[in-house]
């Protein structure tokens, strides 16, 4: 039996598995356009000599025991980026993702995040395959997403046509019968918001703002891309081939001339995963860099017995950064935690063993002290403080894709989970290596403790879960209006909002002299409010000279009202003295604490000879200086890192030590709620049922005890999800399984959302 017959005796009876278990999309339903007999049929291609180039996808040594299972690991591989890259969003055009400048710019056909896919040319000795570049050619994409309002296919057209593209406005409302001449919903079906605006260039983020010869996007389930990769699939397998008289598997298609032939041709739908295997065999089944080759890799995993990560970390590093060892030049690897389980469950689909191994010699590969998913047993850590900090952000980097996707990430307007662009992990690690290690100035550092991880690991969790409160679920920099009455928000809550008067945060006698003096002709306008930044008006801080009174934003018209003053929940009806709100990830305010971040950190250190991180800023004088160098620079964490130490790691009043109440936090089995209760009481400077969204607080700081993981006890009043359950269930249930799902989704919504945030 040859191994590609062998390969399919494994793959054809759990067909349905692939199609129902493992080819899921976000909303765990199968994948329309992914299907295992697709899979299989280009199998038998890329499997069985001559392949495509001479080249075969790898499946494992013939005359060796269990020889085949090399090819399936193989497969697997492969299949566990493919589950990530495409399948989860059941996609085979590459969407128009990249929003830029809060915008989606029609231009991202020629290339996003500032990348131009038409400039994608072989090496010298390649350029003959190479696609050329037709300005002429006029392509629309067959698949794009569907969430609410989003942007139609990308599409590709000559300047004659579009002269200047603009962007996709996503928040248009499109069923408007009334107006004259009517609109409807009419770009593509379904289509619930959103229109073409060709009224402006607007650019991509490399600059382009045309179409002309950009047909050249991501297709198929690993996103072929590029005028060199398209060109080699018609050299290889297209008409390219068949002019110059060699074989050719399908001689009708020019990939150079119809590359979305690859997504939209009914009668070649293996040719989207055909395009995938011809990259991995040109790609990954090839690599060998730096000592690293692949099969060597591939045959001392199985061989090891399969337990180890490296090999599909390594694997996804190709795939995802084009090295093995990210971070190397781009980055870390994206959703490195989710490709480690799609291969994982696909092996065990196979029958193939993700633990422990089958008549295989013991593995040469070092094992992971840590498990993942163990609570960690932090007794005998370094005491050094270097020694610490590594082990604190080695600890972190095991759940960095639960940190992204479930605490750095909010909700948009639109309904889609994102990350933040300015809560970002690879920020967090650096502030809080700075914090850890450096510190602010003598005993002023982030609390770890000598011997025991744990409890800085708590003291963090603590600090996240406030932080996902007060900014991270806003995606926001700034403060902006959150206190309303009657769907009206006072403009002078600028001043303060839930009661707070934020220019009274005044120092104590002995800080005093730290404080920010109060300069009553400052004018300063907020620059990011977050998601909502263009939806509600920025705060403002002005004389009562330039404006005696101030009224109401109105957000069922968007409109501000003036007529007459609107005092906010304090009673202020003007924004004179009022340039202290909240920045940062924990909205530091007040004109004490910027006070001090201007005497350690800013401005003022640098004036009196320390050596503070931003000399440059005078956090007194222009605190929007903050957010203005949020996106280039860490101060976003920074200073939140630096008000924790300063008022909260220090907080010791009326018999509640924070560092005690900590350790007994822990020492406890962390159950008490009413340590984070107290904490939250003294972030926010309110009381019991007045702190702002309390129960949210609990709820995010329950999320990370649980999930990082810190309990040794998992049972608690925040239910951990098994979302096996889903995922796994039988054909026959499915669609009820995926109604429960969502069934619980919204129960545990409502019970974890505050009910003053409705």
């Amino acid at each position: 039996m040859s191994l590609l017959t062998k390969v399919e005796s494994i793959l054809s009876p759990i067909t349905d598995t692939f199609d129902n278990k493992l080819f899921l999309t976000q909303l765990y339903e199968p994948s329309k356009i992914y299907k295992a007999a697709d899979l299989l049929s280009a199998l038998s291609i890329v499997g069985n000599e001559p392949g495509i180039a001479d080249k075969t996808f790898y499946l494992g040594e013939e005359g060796v025991d269990l020889g085949w299972e090399y090819g399936l690991v193989n497969l697997a591989a492969f299949l566990a980026q493919c589950m990530k890259e495409t399948i989860l969003y059941d996609a085979c055009d590459e969407n128009n993702w990249d929003l830029y400048k809060e915008q989606y710019p029609l231009s991202n056909a020629c290339g996003q995040l500032g990348q131009s896919y038409q400039d994608y040319n072989c090496a010298p000795e390649e350029e003959h395959m190479q696609c050329p570049v037709d300005p002429e050619m006029q392509i629309t994409a067959t698949t794009h997403a569907h969430w609410y309002g989003a942007p139609p296919g990308l599409f590709c057209a000559p300047k004659t046509i579009y002269p200047q593209t603009g962007f996709w406005d996503y928040n248009y409302w499109c069923d408007n019968p009334w107006n004259d001449p009517p609109e409807y919903c009419d770009v593509y079906e379904d289509q619930k918001s959103g229109r073409f605006d060709n009224t402006k260039a607007v650019a991509s983020m490399a600059g382009r703002t045309d179409v002309e010869g950009c047909c050249w996007w991501g297709r198929g389930v690993i996103q072929t891309t590029g005028v060199c990769n398209y060109g080699k699939l018609n050299y290889y397998l297209g008409a390219g081939a068949a002019q110059d008289g060699r074989s050719s598997r399908y001689p009708e298609i020019d990939f150079c001339k119809t590359p979305d032939k690859i997504c939209s041709d009914p009668n070649y739908p293996e040719l989207k995963w055909i395009a995938g295997f011809f990259y991995w065999m040109e790609s990954v089944q090839s690599y060998d860099r730096q000592g690293w080759y692949y099969l060597t890799a591939l045959h001392e995993f199985v061989n090891g017995g399969m337990t180890d990560t490296s090999f599909i970390d390594s694997v996804s590093g190709i795939v995802n950064r084009g090295c093995h060892n990210p971070p190397c030049a781009t980055g870390e690897v994206d959703g490195l935690d989710q490709r480690r389980e799609n291969f994982n469950i696909v092996l065990q689909a196979m029958g193939l063993p993700s633990s422990g191994g089958q008549n295989r010699p013991a593995s040469s590969v070092p094992q992971s002290s840590t498990s993942a998913g163990d609570p960690i047993d932090t007794s005998t850590q370094s005491q050094s403080s270097i020694g610490q900090i590594s082990s604190l952000t080695n600890y972190l980097a095991q759940f960095r894709d639960f940190l992204e996707q479930s605490v750095l990430s909010y909700t948009n307007l639109q309904g889609i989970k994102v990350q933040s662009g300015i809560y970002t992990f690879d920020k967090l690690l650096q502030s809080l290596s700075y914090a850890t290690d450096t510190g602010y100035a003598e005993g002023k550092t982030f609390y770890t403790d000598k011997d025991s991880l744990k409890y800085g690991l708590v003291n963090l969790a603590a600090f996240l879960a406030q932080a996902m409160t007060e900014s991270i679920q806003y995606d926001a920099c700034e403060e902006f209006h959150l206190d309303s009455t009657s769907q009206r928000f006072p403009i002078s809550n600028s001043c303060g909002q839930f009661g707070q008067n934020y220019q009274d945060y005044k120092c104590d006698e002995m800080d005093a002299v730290m404080e920010c003096p109060i300069l009553s002709g400052l004018y300063i306008e907020a620059v990011d409010g977050g998601k909502y930044n263009d939806h509600r008006p920025n705060f403002y801080c002005r004389s009562k000279a330039q404006e005696p009174f101030t009224g109401a934003f109105d957000e069922r018209t968007s409109e501000i009202y003036t007529d007459e003053p609107y005092p906010n929940s304090a009673g202020r009806t003007d924004v004179e003295d009022c340039c202290y709100w909240g920045r940062g990830a924990l909205m530091s305010k007040g004109p004490c604490m910027l006070g001090k971040l201007n005497y350690y950190m800013g401005f003022r250190a640098a004036g009196e000879g320390r050596a503070p991180l931003y000399p440059t800023i005078d956090f007194c004088n222009t605190p929007d200086m903050i957010c203005k160098n949020a996106a280039a620079t860490n101060i976003a964490w920074d200073i939140a890192l630096f008000e924790w130490v300063e008022r909260m790691q220090s907080y010791n009043q009326n018999g509640w030590n924070y560092i005690e109440k900590l350790h007994q936090f822990v020492d406890g089995g962390m159950s008490d709620e009413s340590f984070i209760a107290t904490v939250s009481e003294i972030l926010t400077g309110s009381i019991g049922n007045s702190v702002p969204f309390a129960s949210q607080r609990w709820s995010n700081f329950n999320m990370l005890l649980n999930n990082l993981p810190l309990k040794g006890d998992q049972t608690s009043s925040t239910v951990g999800i098994d979302y096996s359950v889903f995922r796994w269930s039988s054909a026959e249930n499915n669609i009820s399984n995926n109604k429960l799902f969502l069934m619980c989704m919204l129960l545990i919504a409502f019970a974890s959302v505050d009910m003053l945030s409705w």
